[in-house]
């Protein structure tokens, strides 16, 4: 990479950003940590930083490489990062479509850690109908 990046202008977000571009453009390639480094004009501790941020967030993953002699890291986008957008599924909310808890008064006392709460999901018999409702319908559907 003969063109370095200037990284003076740029704030912490904004270097994230450019950083997690060009590991992008590297597509499953991917991009030494060490060559990252020198197209930022960063020194290895604050490219460590940076790629460390990706990481924790779960954009790239990084591993370990030998690269001309020396141990550093090869950074490449986790494949869910780089997916079409068009190929995710749509979320289908149908499944909660009645569910009392959106209109329960009692939501705010309801609790599945306090087993003495008289307001408990597993306790619940508003949840225990719609439950019973909705296999009904299953039931029905399936038979025609």
């Amino acid at each position: 990479m003969s063109s370095e990046i200037s990284v003076k202008t740029l704030t912490k977000g904004d270097l994230i950003e450019q950083v997690f571009q060009l590991i992008s453009e590297k597509g499953e390639n991917g991009i030494f940590q060490t060559e990252l480094c020198k197209a930022f004009s960063i020194d290895s501790r604050d490219g460590s930083r940076l790629v460390g941020n990706l990481e924790k967030q779960s954009l790239i993953s990084r591993e370990k490489m030998l690269y001309k002699g020396r141990w550093t890291y090869k950074l490449v986008i986790k494949k869910n990062q780089s997916s079409n957008e068009s190929e995710k599924k749509p979320l289908d909310l149908s499944i909660i479509e009645g569910v009392p808890c959106i209109s329960c008064t009692y939501q705010h006392l309801c609790s599945i850690d306090d087993d003495n709460s008289l307001y408990s999901p597993a306790k619940c018999s508003m949840i225990e109908e719609w439950i019973l409702l909705d296999m009904d319908k299953k039931i029905v559907f399936e038979q025609e």
